[in-house]
């Protein structure tokens, strides 16, 4: 019931109160803060006339200055030990897997495929004595510090049974 009449109150002369506000004048915009620059040219014309003349004695100075440049063209000098990218990057043939026309065959050094990775994983752990993570970060051109977590972490061929629990089955009444 209290909504009712809050909503009563509120559309209750509705039209007249938005006439009202339309009618009003608009507030003036506050004025501009003049610029230093232009209050000083028009204040004072020597300076107006100083800026805008020309000094012949700076024109002979600038047509004396001539540049030489000497870097070859193709050359791109690299700053602040910045990574320049490159559009080719160096790659290298992947180890197929049995899909052999549907795998990738090319992979960026210093990344590898699923087909890969599963690979890999699946070597190190039926073998961790061949396959170490040295050998494993030689073999697909990788960083020994990313092998490493990836063989800690990355864990798909777990499994893990648990024991079957000996409590009484609820039997439906």
């Amino acid at each position: 019931m209290g909504g009712r009449l809050v909503r009563a109150l509120r559309a209750f002369n509705l039209e007249s109160r938005a006439h009202r506000e339309i009618s009003k004048e608009k507030p003036t915009p506050a004025p501009r803060h003049p610029t230093a620059r232009l209050d000083a040219l028009t204040e004072h014309p020597a300076i107006r006339e100083k800026v805008y003349s020309k000094d012949d004695r700076l024109l002979t100075l600038l047509k004396d200055v001539y540049v030489e440049s000497r870097d070859l063209p193709g050359q791109v000098k690299v700053g602040g030990g910045e990574h320049v990218p490159c559009k080719h990057e160096e790659k290298r043939i992947t180890k197929l897997g049995q899909f052999e026309h549907l795998d990738i065959k090319k992979v960026t050094k210093g990344k590898i495929s699923i087909v890969e990775a599963l690979m890999l994983l699946n070597n190190h752990k039926l073998h961790p004595k061949i396959w170490t993570a040295e050998k494993i970060a030689v073999e697909y051109s990788l960083e020994l510090t990313e092998v490493n977590s990836l063989l800690e972490f990355f864990i798909p061929f777990t499994m893990k049974e648990f024991p079957k629990e000996t409590r009484k089955a609820i039997k439906p009444t």
